[in-house]
């Protein structure tokens, strides 16, 4: 019997200030174990990816704090 692979998610959508999408940057985060899970359990609630949530959540601190 074969399973078929979930498919995988679409990438985040980059914000774009011109005709151009700018490259992304990579950042590594260290969290403790019990925020990682809670971040993984929620990332398969709503489906979306881990960075997905990290990079609104992390837009929208840096809006609220006029950065």
């Amino acid at each position: 019997m074969t399973t078929k692979k979930p498919s995988k998610p679409e990438n985040t959508k980059l914000r774009t200030s011109g005709a151009k999408a700018e490259k992304p940057v990579a950042l590594t985060l260290k969290i403790d174990t019990d925020t990682y899970v809670r971040l993984s359990t929620l990332r398969a609630k709503e489906r979306k990816t881990a960075q997905d949530i990290l990079a609104d959540a992390l837009r929208a601190y840096l809006d609220s704090a006029g950065a």
